[in-house]
């Protein structure tokens, strides 16, 4: 066909065709358990999961299958492939999936059967539990929940190595093809390339990865992109050599038309029409379940309308309403518009055609119903890609809701351990607070026991202290009776001295040192530069001496002192709160 099917198979069954994989059907139970016993440890695996995924002998017959498991286990256990034995029982315990069970129920088998895979530590059965969990809440259309359980299978997988997971080709395939939906191409094309790194389990999967590929390719570049569009090519090239080694004719007609999409944009009219009139012809055998070649058949009208051959270009413009009609059912052609597409490249084809041939009213009769299909398809596609955001936003809501409890739940976790720890640091501080506790009361009672004896000794030393210290307070308080009978003695010689030479004032100044030794220094220190006769009055001040008495020392009069105080007032700054205030007052 010129385009692949999936762009023409509605949503629900390209997604059911998830698990439609085209495989091919086993013999008998005996010669299958035969064929397990044949292959390599590596391929085993692959065969059962195929082989129960597909045979009716086993999908319809639960007996059988279980009766075939067990012979199938029973080798494995004494091949020692223990591998082979997990997936059987796996096998086992998922085998409801094949009854009349809805898809959440399915679903929900596989995580009860991957928690128990879990549980004893199987982490490979369990994620490829969580991997269908995952494919059948998509095929119910839960998005959220199939991409949460999707992703996690596959970052488990991840984990473990892609290289040790069995059929992780077709895990990586489906997982692409669910983004495919969501038009997230570049993902698709990411997942693909890897699963083509793996060999694939059978010839259909693995064209069938590279042809997703090539679509992936096509819808990123919108055939703008020469780089994208090259490498969709090669991938449909790759594709068909599978499909011409299996000779498998409807596929290689498919790829065919893929790949004639590249060659009419690049205006490469001749391979174009090779590859058309291909799938055109294996698409005439009209095998049962299949449609006609409107498709081919119209493309091949462009492909002639473009080389200018307007006579083979309206055989086939006729050739394709007619499989159209067949095809749908109807008598006349463009009364069911259920494929909108189709009939708007009919109608772009048939104007162009009409234009070429001068038939002007036909060509606008035809362009006027482009515009009205335009109108009907940009408001269908407006529709569905309103609907995929939502599904995205929900699928993202979902994600954070998720992300948000698995946050909680690690902070639980990390919580329970801060809280664990600390409680088993406590417990280790009390346990070694009580042996020091008794290590310490231990210590008390020697240390006690010393500090008794010690404490009779000082006790004793005090009392001989205290008896020589009174001894000693006794003889202070003699010589300080003495020092002040002294001082008494010079204070009262200062009184009556007579200051009228230099030889007096020397001995005044001696006798005056023992009584106030640090007077003149400090006066000295603060005031360098005072007179002598200046420090004496300062001196007989600090003695207390009157202005009379203190004239008759110094031999001058009254008044002269006064005027002496006041200039030495002026010269020295002092005012009432100064220290010599006092000094410098006119005592009588």
């Amino acid at each position: 066909m010129f385009v692949n099917l999936l762009t023409y198979i509605p949503s629900r069954w390209l997604v059911r065709f998830l698990f439609g994989l085209l495989i091919p059907i086993w013999g008998s139970a005996t010669p299958f358990v035969q064929q397990v016993e044949r292959a390599t440890p590596a391929n085993r695996v692959i065969l059962i999961l195929n082989y129960f995924d597909t045979c009716r002998a086993v999908t319809t017959n639960q007996a059988n299958a279980f009766r075939l498991l067990s012979q199938i286990e029973t080798f494995g256990k004494q091949a020692q492939d223990g591998q082979l034995v997990r997936y059987c029982r796996f096998l086992h315990d998922t085998q409801a999936k094949h009854s009349n069970q809805s898809n959440t129920q399915n679903a929900a088998l596989f995580l009860s059967v991957g928690e128990e895979a879990q549980r004893n530590g199987d982490l490979q059965i369990a994620a490829v539990c969580q991997h269908f969990a995952g494919q059948y809440y998509f095929l119910s259309e839960d998005y959220g929940k199939a991409f949460e359980y999707l992703l996690a299978a596959n970052e488990q997988f991840r984990k473990i190595g892609f290289q040790n997971i069995p059929e992780i080709g077709r895990y990586l395939y489906e997982l692409a093809l669910n983004y495919y939906y969501f038009n997230e191409h570049r993902k698709v094309i990411d997942l693909l390339q890897i699963a083509a790194r793996y060999p694939a389990f059978n010839a259909n999967m693995a064209l069938q990865t590279h042809n997703t590929m090539g679509l992936a390719y096509l819808r990123v570049s919108q055939l703008s992109n020469a780089d994208d569009v090259k490498k969709a090519e090669a991938s449909f090239n790759r594709a068909m050599q599978i499909a011409k080694a299996t000779r498998d004719k409807q596929w290689q007609g498919n790829l065919y038309g893929n790949l004639s999409k590249i060659y009419l944009h690049q205006k490469r009219i001749g391979p174009a029409i090779a590859a058309l009139r291909f799938d055109y012809a294996v698409s005439l055998q009209h095998l049962p379940g299949q449609l006609l070649p409107d498709q081919a058949a119209l493309s091949l009208a462009r492909a002639y309308l473009m080389r200018e051959q307007l006579d083979s270009c309206f055989f086939f413009l006729r050739e394709s309403a007619r499989f159209y009609r067949l095809n749908s059912g109807v008598n006349t052609f463009g009364s069911n518009l259920a494929d909108e597409n189709y009939v708007r490249n009919y109608c772009d084809v048939a104007r162009l055609y009409y234009r070429a041939i001068n038939d002007l009213p036909s060509a606008y009769r035809f362009l006027d119903s482009m515009a009205v299909l335009d109108k009907r398809i940009n408001r269908r596609y407006n529709s569905e890609q309103v609907s995929l955001v939502e599904q995205k936003l929900l699928i993202q809501k979902h994600q954070m809701e998720v992300t948000t409890l698995q946050t909680n739940q690690q902070k639980q976790q990390r919580w329970f351990w801060i809280i664990g720890s600390m409680l088993v640091v406590v417990a280790g501080l009390f346990v070694r607070l009580y042996q020091l506790s008794r290590l310490k009361r231990q210590q008390e009672t020697l240390a006690n026991a010393e500090r008794q004896k010690r404490l009779q000794l000082e006790k004793q030393q005090v009392a001989d202290d205290l008896e020589r210290a009174r001894a000693e307070l006794a003889k202070f308080m003699d010589n300080l009776q003495q020092a002040d009978s002294s001082v008494r003695d010079v204070q009262h010689s200062l009184y009556q001295a007579s200051l009228l030479t230099k030889v007096d004032w020397e001995e005044f100044q001696q006798r005056f040192d023992r009584v106030y030794p640090q007077f003149f220094p400090q006066l000295r220190v603060q005031f360098a530069d005072l007179t002598p006769a200046e420090e004496r009055l300062l001196a007989l001040s600090k003695l207390n001496i009157g202005t009379q008495r203190m004239g008759r020392m110094l031999g001058i009069s009254t008044n002269s002192i006064r005027t002496t105080k006041y200039r030495l007032r002026k010269k020295l700054g002092v005012d009432g709160t100064s220290p010599l205030s006092d000094l410098l007052t006119d005592a009588q």
